[in-house]
């Protein structure tokens, strides 16, 4: 039986590297460069190193297959394989990337999975997000427990230490005549009327700006879908937009019309996306800086969020305008339950005109 053969080369550079050609369970595996590899420095480290890879041939694995070990080459994977086969879409990846890069990338990210410790991640927690909202810290568990978890199937760790980490429990945001003086009307119209006076941080972003203000203002769709809406998807000689399944929560192409007061901006689009420099992470000051251009008074600094333009269109059509509430639902592409998923529909010339009269009403001065 031939023997374990451990030569040194020094090579151009000057730095000497450690080669190893060895035979176990009857195979002969050809000469491979340890220092290369593994970071081998001395006989005595490469000894140590082909120990171990004699343990895992022995488990069945190969080890010369480089498998990805830290939290970031593995969260790196995860996405490449989500995104081609569909399990995230492209705002899953903007969202789960703002979040991972701000807050583990360069602060646990870099480490093994099996070198994370619960000390690790209460730190994280700690220090890192201690000025976050729970919800925001509740990302955290979504996006890096599937990854222990994998691994843990795989058997290269035991114990998962995300599962020590408190989940948070959100209660249910205050509805809005809890957090406002003002009426539901006269929100929206104060928005409304704000959006033109609304002054970009950057010059050349204002007129993108307002006209991404005045969607979320006048069509009160997900601030997430409108950001990947590209001018390819804008009909504008019938003022309409149709967004594709591949950006919206419910995975089905929908349509809504284009407010006139948005057209010209479009117009000034050739293509690509129609709000380029909108990003996630400032869109929430953003809005925040239009509700206090609006002037809209709130109880002990209570906040009013894009979110909630959704929860004021419903309740201004519905009580104002006396629409049919499947109807509203509709308009913003709320997915249906039961019979009514199954058997009743809208035309688009239904939603259309469901639009125009919310439009009509919200353009007259209060």
């Amino acid at each position: 039986m031939k023997k374990d053969n451990i030569t040194v080369k020094t090579l151009k550079n000057g730095t000497e590297n450690y080669y190893v050609r060895f035979m176990y369970q009857g195979r002969e595996y050809p000469v491979k460069n340890f220092t290369k590899l593994y970071g081998c420095k001395t006989k005595k480290k490469t000894l140590e190193k082909l120990a171990e890879i004699k343990i895992e041939i022995s488990k069945g694995r190969n080890p010369f297959v480089l498998t990805k070990e830290t939290l970031n080459e593995l969260y790196d994977e995860r996405k490449k394989i989500s995104l081609k086969n569909g399990t995230w879409r492209a705002r899953t990846v903007e969202s789960y990337d703002y979040f991972y890069n701000k807050y583990i990338r360069n602060t646990i990210g870099y480490k093994k999975l099996s070198k994370i410790t619960y000390e690790d991640l209460r730190k994280l927690y700690d220090d890192n997000m201690s000025h976050v909202e729970n919800s925001t810290k509740n990302q955290f568990k979504r996006i890096v427990r599937p990854i222990f978890i994998e691994e843990m199937k795989n058997g290269r760790i035991h114990t998962n230490v995300v599962d020590m980490i408190e989940t948070y429990n959100m209660p249910v945001r205050e509805k809005i005549e809890l957090r406002t003086f003002e009426n539901n009307l006269d929100i929206v119209r104060k928005l409304y009327n704000a959006v033109p006076k609304y002054e970009a941080l950057a010059y050349n972003q204002k007129e993108e700006m307002r006209a991404y203000l005045m969607m979320i203002v006048m069509t009160a769709h997900r601030h997430g879908e409108l950001r990947q809406l590209t001018i390819e998807d804008c009909y504008l000689d019938r003022k309409m937009i149709i967004a594709p399944k591949t950006i919206t929560k419910t995975k089905e192409d929908y349509r809504y019309p284009i407010p006139e007061e948005v057209i010209p901006y479009l117009k000034t689009i050739k293509s690509g996306l129609i709000f380029p420099t909108v990003k996630k992470g400032s869109m929430y000051q953003v809005f925040q800086r239009l509700v206090k251009l609006a002037n809209i008074e709130t109880f002990n600094n209570k906040r009013i969020s894009p979110h909630d333009m959704r929860r004021l269109l419903l309740s201004i059509m519905i009580k104002d305008l006396k629409i049919d509430s499947v109807l509203a639902d509709s308009c913003l592409n709320h997915k249906q339950r039961g019979v009514i998923n199954h058997y009743l529909s809208f035309e688009y010339k239904d939603i259309e005109e469901a639009y125009n009269r919310y439009w009509e009403l919200i353009r007259l001065k209060s």
